[in-house]
Parts: C-alpha cells; structure tokens; sequence
C-alpha cells in the first residue's frame, strides 16, 4: 500500500488489502465460533501479548526503569509518550486507561472491525504491566468503540 499520498494505489494493493480484510474477518468469525470460551481467550492472549512483545513491551521497561519503579512518574511518562492514550492511577492498586479510539492497527487500516478484537487489547495491556511489575494484573474492559462505546476505557488491577 502507498506510504504517502503522491503513490498511486494499484489494482494490486487493492486486492491485497481486501484479501487481507476478508482473511481476517474470517478469522474473528471463526474464533467467535469456538465453543470453548478458554480456547478464545488463549488464541487472543498470544497475540495481544505478541503485539506488546513486538511494539511496546521495550518502551514500558525503558520507563519503568527510569523512574525506579515510581508508578506516578510511570503514568505521568507514558501520557507524554503515547500521547493518544491517557493513563490515569485510581489507586495504589489500580490504573486506568482510554483511548479516544480504537488504535489496533488491523482496524485502523480498515481490515476489520471486529469486537473481539478487544480482548486482544487486554493482553496487550497485561503484558506491558506484568512484565514491568513481574507479578500478574487483572485487567476489565469497562467500555470499547468496536462495541458500541465512545471510547475505549480499561482498568488494570494488580494483585499484590
């Protein structure tokens, strides 16, 4: 696909992304499908933690060990960093996060819109944390764009 707006899109990227979308769309449908809820979480936990593994898990490490551990200044780097999301600490034990969007990049580039996308972004979430703090979060889905909501808005509880 054109990187600026001066290339031409050709039939073939056109092809591309709609074989692409369609794939992908075919993917959500057929995880939706599985039965076992257990299944649907372990396929979207290894690509939401992939993701964070992939793009973000280096920017969370680098923070956390720059401000020493202090989740205040934690919260306070990542809303300078990333900018589109806000971070917000509730309580000792609790944070919370929006996004004015959806910010997954197979929907941003409009290769599906699919809700269970959004359990994706729990892992990812889980990952950056986890692997910061070295002890497990949980982590709610309180409101989400790809299901229905105006923004999306997750908490993330840890569990010492």
């Amino acid at each position: 696909m054109p990187m600026n707006e001066n290339e031409q899109v050709s039939e073939w990227d056109i092809w591309v992304k709609d074989f692409i979308s369609t794939w992908i769309d075919g993917l959500m449908e057929g995880i939706n499908k599985i039965d076992d809820e257990k299944t649907r979480k372990q396929i979207l936990e290894i690509a939401g933690r992939a993701c964070a593994q992939a793009h973000s898990i280096t920017l969370f490490e680098d923070t956390w060990k720059a401000v020493e551990g202090d989740m205040d200044k934690l919260i306070e780097v990542l809303n300078e960093k990333m900018g589109s999301e806000i971070y917000t600490k509730i309580s000792d034990k609790e944070i919370s996060v929006s996004y004015e969007k959806c910010y997954c990049p197979l929907v941003a580039l409009g290769l599906t819109d699919s809700p269970i996308l959004c359990n994706c972004s729990i892992y990812w979430l889980k990952e950056n944390f986890e692997t910061i703090l070295g002890d497990e979060v949980v982590v709610d889905i309180n409101q989400a764009v790809l299901r229905g909501g105006k923004s999306c808005n997750f908490t993330i509880k840890t569990t010492n």
